[in-house]
């Protein structure tokens, strides 16, 4: 809000300018200027006001959970291909989509994909094609530090953003918001343009899957972070693509090992973290994940195609391992995952991590309290700040001073309190 401030002190310098056009046109040319603000004000203001503050007072882990394994029921012959992140033209061409929905729908089929949603800002496709499993999603952000947030299964359309700025609470509220209205929320492209920062991935709560892989940003320092935390998430890969001949599709996607191939067993599935996560092109898988199991604390694992490496990635630190092997977790760990590099494609496991199954069924869910007195405080300084902004720019000095009928930056009115 400081900023902002700022900016209108700025603005209002400017139209007490002398303007080039005639009276009567620059009277009326700044009358439409002072009303487009004085409109924009009152909407941030309304935007900002609906911010919850919450006491984000982290809850303690259990020290007894066992390690829970996403991939006890994994099978690569049942495993779909997937993609929930992909923009179409939409707005009347206002937003950055420049194929048609069939277009990347005939394009993801061609590479034998399950699911290929698309995902456009603040619209949920009506998709009619039914040889794809539909699943509702859109994306959700219309902020300047692109801090994106993709709705999965969605009913309806969340309006609330915050366009000028976020702190951790305002993320956290977005979250809240959408959760209302979808199965599951991810983190898009978390570390483009700071839109999520150890800061945030510190504290926030309230989603299902963090978007490590988009041809925007790599974020798996971010998720190892977050995980290190205790903030729990599944990865996914999406092309995010806004134009095929640019970013063809195929290179960044899910394999999810579901029950069926519905919108149900594929929602389940992402639920349990039952997928993998590819950086590939055109779709190629030239390694696979052939099983991890989990006995105790000792956790057996084979991959197999054409390996190059594998690396295993615990509590945030990478150690390269075998294709095929043990690894005995010792009290101190969080979480183990992997990554296998092939020749021509990489694949990305979700972590085996310490929770129970009865933890895991409320891990995404929010565990603050909101803070009534903070939130009460913040909005008073909304409404404060927002009321400083329009008089500012609509303020009548004059009428503040009525017997000398100066403003207080004239020159009589100076000489007159001088004398």
């Amino acid at each position: 809000m400081p900023r902002l401030i700022l900016t209108i002190m700025e603005l209002r310098n400017i139209f007490k300018g002398q303007s080039i056009l005639p009276n009567g046109l620059a009277r009326i040319s700044q009358g439409i200027i002072k009303s487009f603000f004085a409109l924009l004000i009152v909407v941030l203001g309304f935007l900002y006001y609906q911010t919850e503050i919450f006491d984000f007072s982290s809850p303690k882990a259990s020290s007894k959970s066992s390690f829970y394994n996403p991939y006890k029921h994994w099978s690569h012959k049942k495993a779909l291909k997937a993609n929930f992140h992909a923009h179409s033209t939409a707005w009347k061409g206002i937003t950055n989509g420049h194929n048609s929905e069939n277009q990347i729908l005939d394009e993801y089929k061609k590479l034998g994909f399950s699911v290929a949603a698309v995902s456009n800002y603040h619209s949920i496709s009506d998709q009619k094609d039914t040889s794809c499993v539909y699943i509702p999603c859109y994306e959700h952000g219309f902020n300047t530090n692109k801090t994106h947030i993709l709705a999965i299964d969605a009913k309806a359309v969340d309006k609330l953003d915050f366009p000028i700025g976020q702190g951790v609470s305002q993320k956290q509220t977005r979250l809240m918001h959408i959760k209302k209205t979808a199965s599951l929320v991810a983190l898009t492209h978390p570390g483009l343009m700071n839109g999520y920062t150890t800061k945030d991935l510190k504290v926030l709560k309230g989603y299902d899957l963090f978007e490590v892989l988009s041809p925007y940003y790599e974020s798996f320092e971010l998720w190892d972070y977050a995980l290190n935390n205790g903030n729990f998430s599944w990865i996914m890969a999406n092309d995010d693509t806004h134009d095929l001949v640019k970013q063809p599709v195929g290179r960044f996607f899910n394999l999810i090992a579901a029950e069926s191939k519905t919108k149900i067993g594929v929602i389940a599935a992402l639920k349990s973290g039952n997928h993998v996560a590819y950086s590939s092109e055109k779709g190629k898988m030239d390694v696979r994940l052939n099983k991890i199991e989990l006995i105790g604390n000792e956790v057996s694992y084979l991959f197999s195609g054409t390996v190059n490496r594998v690396k295993m990635v615990k509590n945030g630190e990478m150690f390269m391992i075998d294709p095929k092997g043990k690894v005995l977790l010792s009290e101190s760990d969080k979480y183990i995952r992997f990554e296998v590099i092939g020749e021509t494609s990489s694949l990305y496991t979700n972590p085996i991590m310490r929770i129970s199954e009865e933890e895991l069924a409320g891990f995404s869910s929010l565990p603050y309290s909101i803070n009534t007195f903070k939130t009460f405080g913040f909005r008073l300084m909304i409404l404060f700040a927002s009321s400083l902004i329009l008089f500012m720019f609509f303020g009548n000095k004059t009428k503040l001073y009525p017997k000398l009928n100066f403003r207080p930056n004239s020159y009589l009115f100076r000489q007159k309190n001088q004398g």
